[in-house]
């Protein structure tokens, strides 16, 4: 017998187990992530593939993320804007109860808005404020937007539709507005 001792082998468990930690590794799957240097600011970041990142390699849309932005809170989607009344304006009564559409508290737009080029357009009332509106507008598949608080006579531009608010009433919980062409 020789004087030295053979090296005993590592089993294949071990082998395996070894092999494991280092592909968890290597995916990203190890560890917390390291967070963001005090005083950074964080913003949502984009992927190669057009999707914003989630941080873990694969954007939301399901396409590869070259994993080098950080994930935050979704940045706030700002309201649509409101164009104010024409100078010399003179409010109707609030429940005048002209217009050729209507929306009540919790529901959606009657009748539905006409369609153009291939899109449409909902308009929903989450709430009435005194003599304002808080409106939501859903262009087709995407998510619903705010539109900024809205009253008689002030009309907002969604894409190609231009509503005129006719009508805020409190005590029915409804508005009418017509769709200017």
């Amino acid at each position: 017998m020789s004087a030295r001792t053979a090296r005993p082998r590592p089993s294949r468990s071990r082998l395996a187990g070894a092999l494991l930690a280092v592909a968890l590794v290597a995916a990203g799957c190890g560890g917390a992530e390291d967070p963001a240097p005090e005083g950074a600011a964080t913003s949502s970041a984009v992927s190669d593939a057009g999707g914003a990142s989630n941080g873990g390699g694969a954007s939301d849309d399901g396409g590869a993320s070259d994993r080098g932005g950080r994930s935050a809170a979704p940045l706030p989607v700002e309201p649509y804007p409101v164009t104010p009344a024409p100078d010399g304006f003179t409010p109707p009564d609030a429940c005048s109860g002209e217009g050729a559409y209507f929306v009540e508290v919790g529901g959606t737009a009657t009748p539905a808005l006409p369609e153009r080029a291939g899109e449409s357009l909902t308009i929903a009332l989450s709430g009435i404020q005194g003599a304002d509106a808080q409106l939501t507008a859903t262009l087709g598949d995407s998510d619903p937007r705010p539109i900024q608080d809205i009253t008689l006579g002030e009309s907002v531009t969604i894409d190609l539709w231009t509503l005129s608010v006719t009508s805020v009433c409190d005590a029915t919980q409804q508005v009418e507005f017509d769709l200017i062409d």
